[in-house]
């Protein structure tokens, strides 16, 4: 009994590692995706594939992703693997990303890097009006 109330535990909580909402901001032809709890590769590909929904859907080339209140728990490998697996799902590289953390670290560092070496228009910051101005201007 012991070990089935673990698995149903760890199950409930793996399935509700992150949330993120979408809010498509007409005035400024801009995605914003908030999200919120733990990133893991599947929950990004899930998360991801809403995405590309959504800028399909409204005709938008621009994204500000506010990832404040997210922790990500990808590896070094997974991190390098992103912009292919991304690619795959669906993400363009017409599109123009800014994303926010709470802190810029080695890895969030390295994970721009990763992207703008493959040719995407992708930038980082820890703070959300800065993020804003970038992804709206020309």
């Amino acid at each position: 009994m012991t070990e089935y109330c673990y698995v149903l535990s760890y199950f409930l909580y793996y399935i509700s590692l992150m949330e993120w909402t979408i809010e498509y901001l007409t005035d400024e032809n801009l995605l914003y995706i908030k999200t919120k709890g733990v990133l893991t590769k599947e929950e990004a590909n899930s998360m991801l594939k809403d995405v590309v929904q959504a800028m399909e859907k409204h005709g938008c080339h621009k994204q500000l992703v506010d990832h404040r209140d997210t922790v990500f728990e990808l590896t070094i490998l997974e991190y390098y693997e992103r912009p292919d697996i991304n690619k795959e799902i669906g993400l363009s590289y017409s599109w123009k990303i800014a994303m926010v953390f709470k802190e810029l670290t080695e890895n969030t560092r390295f994970m721009e890097t990763v992207f703008r070496n493959r040719g995407y228009n992708f930038h980082q910051f820890d703070d959300i009006e800065k993020a804003r101005e970038w992804v709206l201007s020309e």
